[in-house]
């Protein structure tokens, strides 16, 4: 693989791009360009505090179009499934663009990670921007659905360049102590149809064709920063060719214009996806009250110490005295502590004091107690069939 250059003239690629760029301020106007604002990737710009809920994807969503200067209704379908954790760090997103259907735009939410949410959805929006087309009265139904690079570089178009930039190439990590190791996690993420250098290649040139500095430069990620500083020192010299290009010098610009905040999506209530159980059946197993056995080693290190001390510290007398009284005081403790269970579903397992008819962890209905977590499958296809077993093995 050859190392990317930044040099002039453009590669056949990269001009192709700015075709596309060219294209767009034609038919949708310089002014998203050439004059809006750009996006900044930091607070100020994305004020609210960031939760991974469906409430949040679309409050994201509708800022990002209003930052655009971008306004259709959107609709977020939750398609997450229910599953057991898999205690993983570091979590990706699947946010995909759905339909686009008389200036409604659906997403499909598969899954809410730690990742750059704001990065990708201004990928997603680029692509539902083209899909709406607005202001092109030769868009149809059967026109084919934008590319992931038109939806890139439409976003950029938009102003989204920062953020399409930061979430081209960008490196993840954390790490955990578990017992005495330090587990690690590490990812290279790559999101959208741009690489890093065609990405800040675009952005650099968005830069250049503006007369005043651009501080939503400084919320670049410093790989990116570099890129957009390499490029801008090459096509500094070739300013004039590329207005001409992408005609920004011959149009007169019109004011934008947008509500006074973004649209509020409407209020809806979180599902507990932790809750894998919920609707299907499960069983509880008996466990002896976990408090016991520590209650009992207490007792009888009491009672042996007691006895050793009343004994004048003989040695014979508190071995024997300390077993006796440790497990009579666990068979005292379990006596008084009763019996927990637990639920039989080896990816919940969570501990209970009562015999509950619903498993607080996984939602389970919880039909009777077994024996063991081992008869669990086949005392299901007693009671449910095998149906049920088929969703197990799924």
């Amino acid at each position: 693989m050859t190392e990317p250059v930044v040099q002039w003239p453009l590669s056949g690629d990269q001009r192709a791009l700015l075709v596309q760029l060219a294209e767009l301020i034609r038919r949708f106007g310089a002014e998203r360009f050439a004059t809006a604002p750009l996006v900044r990737a930091d607070a100020r710009d994305f004020p609210d505090a960031w939760e991974p809920t469906l409430a949040a994807v679309h409050a994201v969503l509708y800022r990002l179009c209003w930052l655009a200067y971008f306004d259709p209704e959107i609709v977020v379908e939750d398609r997450r499934p229910a599953k057991p954790p898999d205690y993983k760090m570091l979590t990706r997103s699947e946010i995909e663009l759905a339909s686009v259907d008389r200036g409604v735009v659906t997403f499909h939410v598969g899954a809410i990670g730690n990742d750059d949410v704001a990065g990708l959805l201004g990928h997603r929006i680029g692509q539902a921007f083209l899909e709406l087309a607005p202001g092109d009265p030769f868009r149809s139904a059967a026109t084919e659905p934008p590319t992931e690079t038109a939806g890139s570089v439409a976003a950029i178009y938009l102003g989204l360049g920062v953020l399409v930039a930061n979430s081209a190439m960008y490196r993840r990590h954390a790490s955990r102590i578990v017992a005495r190791s330090v587990v690690s996690e590490e990812f290279i993420e790559k999101v959208g149809g741009l690489s890093i250098v065609d990405a800040t290649l675009l952005l650099a040139v968005q830069d250049l064709l503006r007369d005043d500095y651009q501080d939503a430069l400084t919320t670049l990620h410093k790989p990116q920063a570099e890129w957009v500083a390499q490029w801008t020192a090459v096509l500094e010299p070739h300013e004039d060719e590329l207005r001409a290009l992408l005609e920004v010098a011959d149009r007169e610009p019109v004011a934008l214009a947008r509500g006074a905040a973004p649209r509020q999506p409407p209020a809806v209530a979180e599902r507990n996806l932790k809750q894998f159980n919920d609707g299907r059946t499960t069983f509880r197993v008996p466990i002896s009250n976990p408090g016991a056995g520590l209650l009992g080693f207490v007792v009888g290190g009491a009672g042996a110490t007691g006895v050793t001390v009343a004994t004048g510290f003989l040695l014979p007398i508190a071995m024997v005295a300390f077993p006796v009284l440790m497990f009579g005081g666990i068979f005292v403790a379990r006596k008084i502590g009763g019996t927990a269970y637990k639920c039989a579903d080896p990816d919940c397992s969570v501990v209970m004091k009562a015999e509950l008819a619903r498993c607080p962890r996984c939602g389970g209905s919880i039909a009777e107690t077994i024996a063991h977590e081992r008869d669990r499958l086949e005392r299901l296809e007693e009671l449910e069939g095998s149906p049920d077993l088929e969703n197990e093995a799924s």
